[in-house]
């Protein structure tokens, strides 16, 4: 009898992979408004060949999944964030340590879906982007050479960052970053 649970479990675990997820976070909170609290978890599965580990965010049916190299004893974390005061969204921010820093994910919740607004690689601090709540987030990005400050504003639709020109000389430079 223990043989045949021991098998129907590892059976399991082969067709299912993620059943091998280890929960690290849960949040309740209400994300997209509705007055009803989300109950979200964060959960990640153990490492491949490659040293690269799977970091998932679920809400019920909703998830987001990223991969990445994750440092041993690194910091894995979600809470939620303001964007915009104005509206009665919230949003996730999942940041992720890393060797050389941090990365952000900024997500977005609409029912039965999560969206990536913004993937942000921090600076070794592993600070969180600026978020004034005035929909607008301001993050050190990386670009040749080395990083500088870029500021993106939460569309109207809540599910979409657009950038803002570095300047008055790029006029109609924005670009927009949409849900994928």
């Amino acid at each position: 009898m223990t043989a045949a649970i021991a098998a129907a479990w590892l059976c399991a675990l082969l067709l299912n992979p993620s059943a091998a997820a280890k929960e690290l976070q849960r949040l309740y909170v209400d994300l997209d408004g509705d007055s009803k609290v989300e109950a979200i978890s964060l959960a990640t599965s153990e490492s491949d060949a490659s040293g690269r580990s799977q970091i998932s965010v679920r809400i019920g049916s909703a998830a987001f999944s990223t991969d990445h190299h994750i440092v041993p004893q690194g910091r894995i974390e979600m809470r939620a964030i303001v964007i915009d005061r104005q509206r009665s969204e919230r949003q996730l921010a999942l940041t992720v340590q890393q060797a050389d820093g941090c990365v952000h994910h900024l997500l977005a919740y609409t029912p039965r879906r999560l969206v990536r607004l913004l993937p942000i690689v921090g600076e070794s601090d592993c600070e969180l982007p600026s978020l004034a709540g005035d929909g607008v987030v301001e993050a050190a990005i990386w670009e040749d050479p080395g990083s500088r400050k870029a500021r993106y504003r939460l569309g109207s639709d809540g599910l979409s960052m657009t950038r803002e020109a570095r300047s008055a000389h790029e006029p109609g430079q924005a670009a927009q970053l949409r849900a994928r």
